[in-house]
């Protein structure tokens, strides 16, 4: 049996640093990105990401993390039990996290900054895929998708979200409507 030199040991270890080093900046760039209704603050927060194993392929331009996944940055949350996220040289191009804890669903929560009256809002995401396209601040939701923001739900087959509009378009999928509750204006 051959044992790896020192050499070797020493080179993989470099390589898997510099992979993990890799998958944090990849990270970090796409929570950085500018969301409409995310508390500035939390792009000053360190970025936490928990799961059970880690791929980084540099060449392909991807990473995904598996089994249990959650990323945390302030007062933003995703749980899922898979992410991938694509890259290219210029940063983040998309984040996909399918299925979860949350009845099999992913799930997606983030604090608005607060608005005249000091309070600020919440928007909560779940879908059997949430898909974030950086570049374009869009969020899709496919597959049992339900969305909450500022009290008012949305739900349905498949939820577009146009994060820098603040439009939301639903639909109910195979004959099946989509669902709409709307809160009173308190004013």
């Amino acid at each position: 049996m051959l044992l790896p030199s020192h050499n070797t040991r020493r080179a993989f270890g470099l390589r898997h640093w510099q992979s993990i080093s890799i998958c944090i900046l990849t990270s970090a760039a796409w929570f950085s990105s500018p969301l409409a209704w995310a508390l500035d603050s939390d792009r000053q927060q360190p970025i936490e990401i928990t799961a059970d194993s880690v791929e980084l392929n540099e060449g392909e331009g991807f990473s995904i993390y598996s089994g249990n996944v959650i990323i945390t940055q302030g007062t933003m949350k995703i749980d899922a039990s898979r992410v991938k996220i694509t890259f290219n040289d210029d940063g983040i191009e998309t984040m996909l996290a399918t299925e979860g804890n949350n009845g099999g669903l992913a799930y997606m929560r983030q604090e608005s900054e607060p608005t005249g009256d000091g309070k600020g809002d919440i928007m909560e995401a779940w879908g059997k895929s949430i898909e974030y396209q950086l570049n374009t601040e869009h969020l899709t939701l496919l597959g049992s998708a339900k969305m909450i923001q500022r009290g008012n739900q949305f739900s349905g087959h498949e939820i577009l979200f146009d994060m820098p509009t603040e439009n939301v378009k639903a639909t109910g999928g195979e004959g099946k409507q989509v669902k709409m509750i709307f809160l009173p204006n308190s004013n």
